[in-house]
C-alpha cells in the first residue's frame, strides 16, 4: 500500500468516525424527551381502546404500544437522516465503499431507534407487572416491537431520502401506516361492487399491523361491538394470521424500502 492509498484508508476512517460521533442526536436528555412523549402518548391512546371497549387492558395495551411505535420511529430515523446530511457533507461520505456505506446506513437506522427501543423495554416491563402479561406472550410483543421499530424506521428513513424533509418522510410513513390498518374499513364501499370479499380477506389482514396483537392475545378484535359495524370481515370466516408472519411482511416492506435508501445513495455517488 503506497502513502496515497494508506492517506485515504487513514481519511475514511476518520470520517467514519466523526459520521458516527456528529450525527448522534441522541443523549440522556433525547432519551428522556422520548420516553416522556411515548409514554403520555400510549397513556392517550390506552383511554381511548378502554372506552371503545376494544378489549381487555393487556389487549389495549399492546395495541396502545404499536401506534406508538408506527408513530415514533418513522420520524426519529427520519430525523437521524436527515441531521447527518446537514452535519456531513457528500464528498465525505463519497469514500465510503458500497459495502460500508450500506453498513453506514444500517448502522444510523439502528442507532436512531435507539430511544424507542428503550421505552418499548421498559412499557412491555411495566405491563408485565401491572396487567399480568404473560412471559410468552411479553416476549412475543418485545420481538413484534423491535421488528416493527426497525421496518417502521426503514420507511421513514425512505421518505426522508425521497422528499429531503424528516417530516414529510414520517409523513410518507404514516400515509402507509393509514392504508394497511384502513383497508379493512374500505372493505365495506368495496362490498357493493363485489359479490363476495372472501378472497380480500386474508392480504387485508396479513398486512394490518394490529393483527398481531389479535393472535397473541387471541383476541377477536374485530368482532367487538365497535369494529364490527364499521367493517364486514366479521360476517365472513377468517383466522387471524400468526404474529410471525404479519411481522415478516412488515420487515420485508422495511428491508424494500432500506435498499431504496441504498440504492438512492449510490445513484448519487455516480450522479458525482
Amino acid at each position: 500500500m503506497n502513502k496515497d492509498q494508506l492517506k485515504q484508508s487513514k481519511s475514511g476512517g476518520w470520517i467514519q468516525d466523526r459520521i458516527g460521533l456528529e450525527t448522534c442526536p441522541y443523549g440522556k436528555k433525547a432519551l428522556l424527551v422520548c420516553t416522556l412523549i411515548a409514554s403520555f402518548l400510549l397513556w392517550a391512546i390506552y383511554q381511548l381502546l378502554t372506552q371503545a371497549k376494544l378489549g381487555l387492558p393487556a389487549e389495549c395495551f399492546s395495541i396502545a404500544q404499536v401506534l406508538v411505535v408506527l408513530a415514533a420511529a418513522p420520524y426519529l430515523a427520519a430525523y437521524a437522516i436527515c441531521l447527518e446530511s446537514q452535519a456531513v457533507s457528500f464528498m465525505q461520505l463519497l469514500t465510503l465503499s458500497r459495502v460500508s456505506s450500506a453498513q453506514h446506513l444500517l448502522a444510523r437506522l439502528v442507532m436512531s431507534q435507539i430511544p424507542i427501543l428503550c421505552w418499548v423495554f421498559l412499557s412491555t416491563g411495566f405491563a408485565f407487572f401491572v396487567t399480568d402479561i404473560p412471559p410468552t406472550k411479553a416476549l412475543q410483543m418485545l420481538a413484534v416491537l423491535g421488528l416493527y421499530s426497525l421496518s417502521a424506521g426503514a420507511v421513514g428513513m425512505w421518505g426522508a431520502q425521497v422528499f429531503r424533509d424528516a417530516l414529510f418522510g414520517a409523513e410518507c410513513a404514516y400515509l402507509l401506516w393509514c392504508a394497511l390498518i384502513g383497508s379493512m374499513f374500505l372493505l365495506g364501499p368495496l362490498k357493493r361492487y363485489m359479490d363476495t370479499i372472501q378472497p380480500i380477506i386474508p392480504p387485508v389482514l396479513h398486512l394490518n399491523p394490529l393483527i398481531v396483537v389479535c393472535y397473541i392475545f387471541e383476541t377477536d378484535l374485530l368482532r367487538t361491538p365497535l369494529l364490527y359495524e364499521l367493517t364486514p370481515i366479521p360476517s365472513y370466516i377468517f383466522e387471524y394470521p400468526p404474529w410471525y408472519i404479519v411481522s415478516f411482511w412488515h420487515t420485508l416492506i422495511g428491508g424494500c424500502c432500506f435498499l431504496g435508501v441504498w440504492r438512492i445513495s449510490e445513484s448519487y455517488k455516480r450522479a458525482l
